[in-house]
């Protein structure tokens, strides 16, 4: 009888984790050389003082590489079993740039198109995808006891992202429309103790006019506001 856990094993200790040394292994194209002094000296720096950090931000200039590093990061993760890895980009154009770069460089990564491909599953590849796809009401992600759990996650160019996901996490209201009349009627006496002023120019329609709804946090009072285009 053969030992699959055995070889299975050993096929994986023989992957390095140092995506310095990782990078050597690549079949790159032709035209791609050796890394540079500032990626060299970031994955220097995560892999031997931040890998285990559970949130790491990388911040170079334009032009500097940070997709590569964020793909070695996560080839790495790979490498050393933790799985499945997602690159998440903020449009469908970085997708497909990222998906490219990834092939010259010798890195494999799929895309879901649509269902979420078994090579990244079963953590043999990095899904590069956009941000939409993961945060959505819909995610091919699943949601709950029935979602896909993420072994590690790049989030490329992520103040764009961050704006994407608080637009798939609200509901915007128009003023006409029906279910914003109902909530100002039965939140208006309540608002209207804040600042009465305030209110009367959400009744008249000043798109500036802002009034906080509950007594929660500050945080979760600047994602519940009433306005004349509310958002939730």
């Amino acid at each position: 009888m053969v030992d699959f856990k055995k070889h299975i094993n050993k096929a994986a200790s023989t992957a390095s984790i140092d995506p310095l040394e990782l990078y050597g292994t690549l079949d790159r194209a032709s035209d791609k050389g050796p890394l540079r002094d500032s990626q060299s000296a970031v994955l220097n720096e995560w892999h031997s003082v931040r890998r285990n950090n559970r949130d790491v931000i990388v911040k170079l200039h334009t032009g500097q590489g940070k997709t590569l590093i964020g793909l070695l990061i996560l080839q790495s993760k790979l490498n050393e079993g933790i799985a499945p890895a997602v690159y998440l980009c903020p449009n469908n154009f970085l997708v497909a740039q990222t998906a490219t770069q990834a092939k010259q460089f010798g890195l494999k990564c799929v895309l879901a198109d649509p269902e979420l491909p078994s090579e990244f599953l079963d953590g043999k590849a990095i899904l590069v995808t956009s941000v939409q796809k993961l945060f959505n009401g819909l995610t091919k992600f699943g949601l709950g006891s029935q979602s896909t759990q993420i072994g590690a996650l790049v989030m490329d160019d992520s103040h764009a992202c961050i704006d994407a996901i608080r637009e798939a996490c609200m509901i915007r209201l128009s003023s006409n429309d029906q279910p914003y009349q109902d909530l100002l009627s039965v939140l208006g006496p309540e608002l209207k103790k804040q600042g009465v002023g305030t209110f009367a120019d959400i009744r008249n329609g000043r798109r500036e006019a802002l009034l906080p709804i509950g007594n929660g946090s500050t945080s979760t009072r600047r994602l519940l506001q009433f306005s004349p285009n509310m958002a939730l």
